[in-house]
């Protein structure tokens, strides 16, 4: 009886560790990767959103708005990019 409560306490702590570690990873996976979106004005009035990767001085434009488009449709077009630019954040972020 004794035995059985010793490898279920065990089986109990490995389980936690492994949610923890694994949260713990997903949370540094997201917090610090090299690759992150931005949104920037351009001279024109165009708005970008870009995908910038520390320490390069270059950007990836991932979209670029019109400065003529209706507010209702630039904030659905930019909340599309901004997504489209996170997911691409990731997966770039995850083979990094």
């Amino acid at each position: 009886m004794r035995l059985l409560l010793v490898l279920v306490c065990i089986a109990a702590v490995a389980s936690l560790l492994y949610v923890l570690m694994t949260a713990w990873r997903r949370e540094r996976a997201r917090r610090h990767g090299p690759w992150r979106v931005e949104t920037v004005t351009r001279p024109g009035g165009a708005l970008a959103v870009l995908l910038v990767r520390e320490g390069s001085e270059h950007a990836r434009t991932v979209r670029e708005l019109p400065a003529d488009m209706d507010a209702m449709e630039l904030a659905s077009e930019l909340r599309l990019a901004r997504e489209d630019a996170a997911l691409q954040a990731s997966e770039l972020n995850r083979s990094a």
